[in-house]
């Protein structure tokens, strides 16, 4: 099985790509998303015609979406639509939902998020993302609020494997650390709209000094991915703001997480002894296993 198949959703990579789409483009991806089964069987002659427009847009819509082109494009549509939809739980919480709704609600939806989540995402920028980050030595951070959580956790990782990271929630000591970087170093912004102005400033200054820059958000361009060499999709269901909010989190963690160990497997093996030595060291703030 193709490496790109066996995790990509034609479907539901079509509908978030959309946004970011050409008008000629967007027509092709609305023919798909209403009519998969007839596009399926149909050439590409017949579908340039159907959406008026020239055969080179089709293919570019399929190496968009992330395949070869129209033929596996469409071979892995049919597959895909064989399969059972999956019902999403997307139930919004509130007043007269016990413990037990609100446990099952919140996990079946971010088991949900980190699905569609890994259903578009492009493993060569993950790829890509692993190889600046061994190669550079410093890491800096750019988020504002919650977001800055999975960043935080992110830099802890990263420092127990040797590097210098920065993670500052204060948006003036970004912009300062933004300034301060150099060619070679890493920047990774988080901001699902792509319109968070603190972390667009940092990341148009981060680039501007020479670093590769690096982020994470929601399908389609914006100010934010103009200054971004790498762009990682978090792809999360509409649901409540809470809801929704607490599984974007857990993508975004994950996807640094996948990040982390990439870079790992990387890594020469002096550094995994490094790592083994800051576990060591961090046992000292353990107590004693009494059972043992």
């Amino acid at each position: 099985m193709n490496k790109k198949e066996s995790i990509r959703n034609i479907l539901a990579t079509t509908k978030f790509l959309l946004p970011s789409l050409t008008p000629a483009e967007k027509r092709v991806a609305e023919f798909v998303l209403s009519s998969p089964a007839e596009v399926s069987r149909m050439s590409l002659q017949k579908m340039a015609k159907c959406c008026e427009c020239g055969e080179a847009t089709v293919v570019r819509l399929c190496h968009t979406v992330g395949v070869s082109g129209y033929a596996e494009f469409k071979r892995i549509l049919s597959k895909q639509l064989q399969k059972p939809p999956t019902k999403e739980e997307t139930d919004i919480l509130g007043v007269g939902h016990d413990m037990n709704q609100i446990v099952e609600s919140v996990f079946k939806l971010n088991i949900l998020n980190l699905k569609k989540t890994l259903e578009v995402a492009v493993i060569e920028e993950y790829e890509s993302a692993c190889e600046v980050i061994a190669a550079t030595r410093k890491i800096c951070f750019f988020a504002i609020g919650d977001a800055m959580f999975p960043c935080n956790y992110a830099s802890l990782r990263f420092r127990r494997i040797g590097y210098d990271c920065y993670a500052d929630s204060d948006a003036d000591v970004q912009i300062v650390n933004a300034g301060n970087m150099e060619e070679g170093d890493v920047a990774i912004a988080i901001s699902h709209s792509g319109r968070t102005k603190q972390v667009v400033e940092s990341m148009r200054i981060a680039k501007e000094r020479g670093a590769v820059t690096i982020c994470i958000t929601k399908a389609g361009k914006s100010e934010l991915t103009k200054y971004s060499d790498i762009v990682l999709y978090n792809e999360t269901t509409d649901s409540s703001v809470d809801k929704e909010v607490i599984a974007r989190r857990v993508a975004e963690q994950a996807m640094l997480d996948a990040i982390y160990m990439g870079v790992l497997q990387r890594m020469e093996t002096n550094s995994f002894a490094r790592l083994q030595a800051v576990s060591r060291n961090l046992k000292v703030n353990k107590l004693p296993d009494k059972s043992m």
